[in-house]
């Protein structure tokens, strides 16, 4: 019963973390074509904005994708059975939450500059 537990924990993970992936992937896509269009657009105050407001985009989609990998390392703290493993997804955990941290004071900073505009 315990390996089948292991298993799906295993899928879980695998989950979760090709999920976190393509949110990165897309958000980095779409940040891409928005600064594209943004620089096509034409006073200096609308390219801008819309270059900010790509910004906070990818950042929001790069927070959640850092949440979701979190959750895949506590999941993963359940089927690692060495200390070196735990030290290591503990560690990592700190790193994505200090990140996230940053990021959403970086996103929060960009949405006040664009109340500017």
């Amino acid at each position: 019963m315990e390996q089948y537990f292991h298993t799906f924990l295993a899928g879980a993970v695998f989950v979760i973390e090709a999920t976190a992936s393509l949110i990165m992937v897309w958000g980095f896509v779409v940040a891409v074509y928005e600064v594209l269009r943004a620089s096509r657009t034409g006073s200096h105050a609308e390219r801008m904005f819309a270059l900010q407001m790509a910004r906070c985009d990818l950042g929001i989609k790069l927070v959640f994708a850092l949440e979701l990998l979190i959750i895949s390392d506590l999941l993963h703290t359940v089927v690692s059975h060495t200390l070196d493993d735990l030290v290591f997804l503990g560690v990592l955990v700190a790193i994505r939450t200090i990140v996230g941290f940053f990021l959403n004071r970086e996103i929060e900073q960009v949405k006040g500059e664009v109340g500017k505009f």
